[in-house]
């Protein structure tokens, strides 16, 4: 092919991103609770680093604003 007659790289990512979201879609069909395991991983997983920053900080401002945060999560947790 002719340089400059290809496909733009632009082009490529839209296909790219188009492919991952049809992936997406079926597998979500698949698992319905999906989402709701990800949105909790994400929140365990920010938890997790306000448990190690609580360990390693000695200042009673960030301890303070870190346990705040931890308790907004807490709430956030979906049961289950």
């Amino acid at each position: 092919m002719a340089r400059g007659w290809g496909r733009s790289e632009e082009d490529l990512g839209a296909e790219k991103e188009q492919i991952i979201e049809e992936r997406g879609a079926g597998s979500s069909a698949r698992r319905p609770d999906a989402e709701v395991t990800a949105a909790r991983r994400r929140l365990e997983m920010a938890l997790a680093r306000i448990g190690e920053q609580l360990a390693k900080n000695p200042s009673p401002v960030r301890r303070q604003a870190l346990e705040t945060a931890r308790s907004e999560l807490l709430a956030r947790l979906p049961s289950g």
